[in-house]
């Protein structure tokens, strides 16, 4: 629970940065559309955002303080444009290359802030060289923006690799009944008439934490004398609960049972799938999945496909595995979910 914690604050602190630096924009345009200054903080947070050396800046806010904001924010989406359509050209799926960019923001934000500074520095040599009267000005108002800018994509991306990007749930259809792994809770399987083994719904289940991939405790599901696989039962915030409460964490199935043909994974029928469809083709493409963050396993004999492969503080990480005797002919299915609060 602790790191949940941790990473849902420091995720907090990254919105505010956000919504601060918004905050600053809207009040320069205002001050601007008004022909007024804008409140004294923002100045001494221009001031504050100089750098090492001597403070330039000057306490104005014009048109031109804004053009320039508005410049640098335009170089900066035309660069995450070009950035997601190199990575797309280059065979990534559009999310893949979207999130290949989030985590690299503070370096485009940054190298859009040289190329500002570099083309300020050749326009002022320009003037200087054509003897022109007009002043070139340094806005602390305009420092302000793009400093904030700047502190924003430093939070995000920080908070993108400690705690990476939610991916979509990996869903479970057993006999027509939905599930969605890490959320659906047990009393939406017992509404469907689906019968937890020795045990009935307020019966108290215990996560022992002593697992790292199946918390809870481990139940077979059956409905009308069949059997339908297990599931992990897990207590949603503490270490104790009733059943209809838990949430399911884990599920598994033996491929050999006579069910297999009512079971879906992403609306994928198991049963239909071969040694060949995990051996050559992308695990995604099997599941119909497109995730920006992935990570497929593959040797002869299993197969495991992760979504969100960076620590799972805040957001969940799902797992699909699939597991393959010597003669090439599945043994187990498994979908799981993990986060830090269930361990």
């Amino acid at each position: 629970m602790l790191y949940f914690i941790s990473a849902l604050s420091f995720c907090i602190i990254t919105l505010f940065v956000f919504v601060l630096t918004v905050f600053i924009y809207i009040k320069m345009v205002i001050a601007v559309k008004n022909n007024k200054d804008v409140p004294g903080w923002i100045y001494k947070i221009g001031h504050a955002m100089k750098g090492r050396g001597r403070d330039y800046y000057e306490d104005i806010t014009d048109a031109s303080a804004l053009k320039e904001v508005n410049l640098f924010l335009l170089g900066l989406t035309l660069a995450h444009i070009i950035v997601v359509a190199v990575m797309y050209f280059r065979g990534q799926s559009l999310p893949e290359a979207i999130y290949f960019c989030l985590k690299r923001e503070l370096f485009m934000v940054v190298g859009i802030r040289m190329l500002w500074m570099i083309c300020k520095t050749i326009s002022l040599i320009t003037g200087i060289a054509r003897k022109t009267s007009e002043k070139n000005h340094e806005y602390a108002s305009t420092n302000a923006v793009i400093g904030m800018v700047l502190m924003t994509a430093f939070s995000f991306m920080m908070a993108v690799f400690m705690t990476g990007l939610p991916a979509k749930p990996v869903e479970v259809s057993i006999a027509e009944s939905q599930i969605t792994i890490g959320s659906t809770k047990a009393s939406e399987l017992l509404k469907a008439g689906f019968s937890f083994y020795t045990k009935n719904a307020d019966t108290e289940i215990v996560n022992r934490r002593d697992s790292y991939f199946q918390y809870g405790e481990l139940v077979e599901i059956t409905r009308d004398g069949k059997s339908y696989g297990i599931v992990s039962l897990t207590p949603e915030w503490g270490d104790k609960d009733k059943l209809k409460d838990c949430v399911i964490t884990y599920y598994g199935i033996s491929a050999d049972s006579e069910q297999l043909g009512n079971i879906k994974i992403n609306n994928t029928s198991i049963s239909k799938l071969k040694y060949d469809d995990f051996k050559n083709r992308k695990l995604t493409d099997v599941f119909s999945i497109t995730p920006g963050d992935y990570k497929e396993s593959k040797n002869d004999f299993n197969f495991s496909l992760q979504l969100q492969t960076n620590s799972y503080m805040l957001w969940k990480r799902y797992t699909i595995k699939v597991n393959f005797n010597k003669d090439y002919k599945a043994v187990q299915y498994n979908v799981m979910a993990q986060q830090t609060i269930w361990e």
